[in-house]
């Protein structure tokens, strides 16, 4: 038996209920082991679906805890370079300690703008790879 084009698209728009009806009528020897593996499919993508919402979870807990041990760090190299620009300004060398500050600061700042930049990036992409497709 085969089935021509328009059997087959009337067959894949069906509901799987109607599909299960049509197998206990098509052949009901073997429609009860397809029922058996449509549930356990089902299953499979509703853990799977679970495990992926779990794992998208933890994701998101480490990317704010990276950004927020990231924020800790710029701030300490702020201090960092606070400290040695006043030095240099006690010794009488105000402009190269003026020019490491800022220099350091706009650097540590870009630093963390494109690593927050990123993540974000990487979040939406892995969303957008992890959408059923229907």
């Amino acid at each position: 038996m085969t089935l021509d084009d328009s059997q087959t698209a009337s067959w894949q728009s069906l509901a799987p209920w109607e599909k299960a009806a049509q197998w206990r009528e098509a052949a009901p020897d073997i429609a009860d082991q397809v029922m058996l593996l449509a549930t356990r499919h089902a299953e499979h993508q509703w853990r799977m679906q679970k495990d992926q919402a779990q794992h998208e979870r933890k994701m998101d807990v480490r990317r704010w805890m990276t950004q927020l041990v990231a924020l800790v760090i710029g701030l300490g190299d702020v201090a960092a370079l606070a400290a040695v620009a006043w030095h240099y300004a006690d010794t009488g060398n105000v402009v190269p300690g003026l020019a490491m500050f800022g220099a350091g600061t706009t650097l540590t700042a870009g630093a963390y703008v494109v690593a927050h930049v990123i993540g974000k990036q990487s979040k939406s992409s892995l969303a957008k790879s992890t959408k059923p497709n229907k």
